[in-house]
């Protein structure tokens, strides 16, 4: 069902070389966008975390002070981040195509637009609101059978946690993939639609044409 064009509200302009999108460029780009904002994040919460732990056991500052920082910094910092990487994914060049951003909605006349502030702002607030309340429902319905899976390895707390961790990374990962799939790409924002567009590479000046120039 991923693979099948999916309707849209009108259609890009055929001046632009538009490419529809289907699984496999939604995986292309959440890769690009999973790895680094997963890594990146869970760094920063491992050294707060420490930092926080180690003011905890050597300074007066108390537990209820300090125990709200180590529950949900996590959030903040995914989310921070994700902002960061989204800015990059919008002007990154992938190898056979890139993501654009149509004026119009994607209509007649529609041009290119810049990745600006604003409408990067627009893409990581719909991808940060779903994938909260997609992951908050995907949590509900999987609760049963991952704590029976995690479960299974309560022999060994370690190994518990890695199964927790990782468990809960896949389906971060999961719901990550559904809404960039299905709520980003070839979706309407405000003025603007996010399509894919073949790649831009950059121009190439022929050798000896800046040292002589035409003149006319």
């Amino acid at each position: 069902m991923f693979d099948a064009p999916r309707a849209a509200s009108s259609e890009p302009s055929a001046t632009i070389n538009y490419i529809q999108p289907n699984l496999g460029y939604g995986l292309r780009i959440w890769w690009a966008f999973f790895w680094p904002t997963t890594l990146i994040s869970t760094v920063l919460i491992l050294v707060v975390n420490s930092g926080l732990l180690h003011l905890y056991e050597n300074s007066y500052v108390s537990g209820s002070a300090v125990r709200p920082f180590l529950r949900y910094d996590d959030y903040f910092f995914m989310y921070a981040v994700a902002f960061f990487v989204i800015r990059y994914i919008l002007h990154k060049n992938f190898r056979h195509f890139r993501i654009g951003l149509l004026s119009h909605r994607g209509g007649e006349d529609s041009e290119s637009l810049g990745p600006t502030l604003r409408r990067t702002l627009r893409v990581w607030w719909t991808y940060s609101w779903r994938t909260l309340v997609y992951g908050l429902i995907a949590v509900f319905v999987t609760a049963i059978p991952s704590a029976v899976l995690v479960g299974a390895f309560g022999w060994n707390h370690r190994l518990e946690a890695l199964v927790g961790f990782l468990v809960g990374l896949v389906l971060r990962g999961a719901v990550g993939l559904f809404v960039i799939y299905s709520n980003i790409l070839d979706e309407d924002f405000g003025d603007f639609r996010v399509c894919l567009l073949p790649r831009q590479f950059p121009a190439v000046v022929p050798e000896g044409a800046a040292a002589n120039p035409v003149v006319s």
